[in-house]
């Protein structure tokens, strides 16, 4: 086996992850991988995964070495959790996923599968988050029809944010040529997950959106949403534009994400499985799909509603 920092190049080059995701785990890897030459009072250069450890006669003679225990990760994880639940977490994620990595190359065994640390004693209670009913849905359309200077933009963009549940930064890298406004789907190459997805829209949203990219006179390689000098917006500028309809309208401020949120809270409200929440959220666990759903807002578990066209036949009416 190679040495631990190699190891991590390895992963670093070939495991399947978005680009700012595996910058974060590289780093929390790198890391670790410093507090195990401390403990083995190593040079990080000579540090191997498999010889953590060795086991020595009374002459001090080699009898065998060993690799890397859960126990050594138990500690780890306690003189971290000082830090916080969201610290713990991503280090959890990153070592899990180095680890997993080393399982499946080298049929190493996964050190993080004998832990006696569980992550959730250290979650920390959250408040329950705030999303949009229905009606302040609308009324915050309202709004972009009465005070967006720039209407079908606008529109479109926060119809497809809501209607979707879909990321801002996926919607942001979507091009013109990933409408299909037969099949009224997005195909989605650029996700957080590194992992290309189809997104559904509602009924004739596609023809919708590709009737706005041949307004704006956009190439099938342009992206679809572009700020008013025809630039890539920015995460930061989208929440700016949100924040300032839902003041006017005088509804509760939250960032885009928050439409996530409430895409995900509308569907369990009626009565969607939660699997197919977390397919169409693009989610990897169930756990994260049930943090998006506001508990206090979903009354209709087992109502099964028809699919609803009022908001979109609303901004056809407008548009």
């Amino acid at each position: 086996m190679n040495t631990a920092l190699e190891e991590l190049e390895i992963y670093n080059k070939n495991v399947r992850l978005a680009k700012s995701t595996l910058y974060t785990y590289s780093l929390y890897i790198k890391k670790f991988l410093n507090y195990l030459s401390e403990i083995m009072e190593n040079d990080l250069q000579l540090v191997y995964l498999d010889k953590v450890s060795k086991l020595s006669d009374t002459n001090g003679r080699l009898i065998r070495y060993f690799p890397i225990n859960g126990e050594i990760i138990d500690n780890y994880f306690s003189l971290t959790k000082h830090k916080g639940y969201n610290v713990l977490k991503d280090n959890y994620k990153a070592l899990m996923s180095f680890f997993k990595f080393l399982e499946h190359n080298y049929n190493f065994s996964n050190p993080m599968y004998t832990l006696e640390f569980q992550l959730k004693d250290y979650l920390v209670e959250k408040k329950h988050f705030t999303v949009l009913t229905r009606g302040n849905i609308l009324k915050l359309l309202n709004t972009i029809y009465d005070h967006s200077d720039n209407l079908e933009r606008d529109a479109n963009l926060f119809l497809t944010l809501i209607s979707t549940g879909c990321r801002i930064g996926e919607i942001l890298k979507l091009k013109c040529e990933d409408i299909d406004d037969t099949n009224d789907t997005l195909f989605l190459k650029k996700t957080k997950t590194n992992v290309e997805r189809l997104l559904f829209l509602r009924i004739e949203m596609g023809e919708t959106l590709k009737k706005y990219t041949i307004n704006c006179n956009r190439k099938d390689t342009d992206f679809v949403f572009l700020s008013d000098d025809n630039k890539p917006f920015t995460n930061k500028e989208i929440n700016t534009l949100l924040k300032r309809y839902l003041e006017i309208a005088k509804l509760p401020i939250m960032p885009v994400h928050g439409l996530r949120r409430t895409f995900a809270t509308l569907m369990a409200d009626q009565g969607t499985a939660i699997d197919i929440i977390r397919q169409l959220l693009g989610h990897e666990s169930l756990t994260t799909t049930k943090q998006y759903i506001n508990p206090h807002y979903v009354r209709n578990k087992d109502f099964d509603a028809p699919e609803n066209k009022l908001i979109l036949d609303y901004l056809n009416q407008k548009i």
